[in-house]
């Protein structure tokens, strides 16, 4: 298959975002919506349906900027601490690194940032999954064995109700009581500085079951 290189990468990400998500829309009846400023990408005028295609277990869902999702949930010192240092920072140089993994963060910061997370779970998956653009649901398009499922946003918010969010060696896991991953925030793996320090939220195929 070869190394993935950043313009395979972007290559991809244009044939999804273009011709793949047609296909769904229009084997589903939607008018597709193009941009990167929407989280829409198909509609019926009635309808806004976000189009998730996966390969494997789990697919980005939201990324935004430290800053901005600091600004946004209104965050306290000690979660903007875990974000800081999880996420890192070309100032940080922590034995050659730019951030730390979670195991080397103070614990205070860690408990704090989950417990931020789990007194404000609709809040987080709100924004990670509708971000003010109205989304009724989000269409989860198996690429491998070309299936297709679907969950609306009231759906999503009713199954997360009982789910804890829990700290995993490569990021922090919304898991259900079967301890299924629903959703996981990771930060960003790109080598350019300029985009490295995001904060990256991923879907699993679990919420569609």
């Amino acid at each position: 298959m070869g190394k993935l290189t950043s313009e395979k990468g972007k290559l991809i990400r244009e044939e999804y975002s273009t011709t793949k998500e047609k296909n769904v829309c229009d084997q589903i009846g939607l008018t597709q919506i193009k941009g990167i400023k929407t989280k829409v990408d198909g509609t019926n005028g009635v309808e806004n349906v976000s189009i998730k295609n996966f390969t494997g277990k789990s697919t980005q869902v939201h990324l935004t900027t430290q800053k901005r999702f600091i600004e946004v949930m209104k965050l306290d010192n000690d979660s903007i601490n875990f974000i800081n240092m999880f996420c890192g920072s070309e100032s940080i140089n922590n034995n050659g690194k730019d951030r730390f993994h979670i195991s080397e963060i103070n614990n205070i910061y860690v408990e704090s940032f989950l417990k931020f997370l789990n007194e404000n779970k609709i809040k987080v998956v709100d924004l990670i999954v509708n971000n003010g653009y109205n989304i009724t649901s989000i269409v989860y398009k198996d690429l491998k064995n070309d299936n297709l499922s679907e969950i609306t946003y009231d759906d999503i918010i009713r199954k997360i109700e009982q789910c804890s969010w829990v700290a995993l060696k490569g990021g922090i896991h919304l898991k259900n009581n079967e301890n299924k991953t629903y959703f996981h925030f990771q930060r960003e793996g790109k080598k350019n500085k300029n985009n490295r320090y995001n904060v990256l939220w991923h879907i699993h195929d679990n919420l569609f079951v």
